[in-house]
């Protein structure tokens, strides 16, 4: 009897160390690190990414003059969606690799409970699918390489007539 108790631990132990749970400890990885294939987990998505917008063939941080950028950050089985305005923070019940490069990630944060992909691209960016009825992913990159990429900042007259904005 001791042996088929020995045994059935010894299974549920190494059915559990490839789990997708949560609850494992993130560690922030620059996108640059991130290895393609069984290497791109929840892990990889853990810190703070950052939406850049592609302006006249050139990735930038874009600042509309009526919102903040969008970003994602993701610590351990939480996720924080500031989509400018407003943010959503959510709790990540569970993860899967779609492709070998995709993950998709079942979010609950109390009102509904949403799926968003998350794709690696070949030349350093992250795919996010955040909006449901969008055409296309938005691009991110880790907040650990915001230096590397241009800011703009939409003038406060292409919004209101009346601003008072620094010249």
């Amino acid at each position: 009897m001791r042996i088929v108790l020995l045994f059935c631990c010894i299974i549920l132990a190494g059915c559990s160390t490839n789990s997708n749970s949560v609850t494992e400890a993130a560690d922030v990885v620059p996108s640059s690190e991130i290895q393609s294939g069984s290497d791109f987990t929840l892990n990889s998505l853990a810190g703070e990414w950052h939406m850049v917008t592609l302006q006249d063939n050139n990735w930038v941080l874009f600042y509309p003059c009526d919102a903040d950028n969008t970003f994602v950050q993701v610590k351990g089985d939480s996720i924080l969606i500031g989509w400018g305005q407003d943010a959503t923070a959510g709790k990540i019940e569970s993860w899967s690799r779609s492709n070998i490069d995709e993950l998709s990630l079942v979010v609950n944060d109390s009102y509904a409970t949403t799926t968003y992909r998350v794709q690696q691209t070949d030349d350093g960016l992250t795919q996010w699918w955040l909006w449901e009825d969008a055409e296309g992913p938005s691009y991110f990159i880790p907040a650990t390489e915001k230096s590397n990429y241009p800011t703009i900042k939409q003038p406060c007259k292409e919004c209101w007539e009346d601003c008072e904005e620094e010249q």
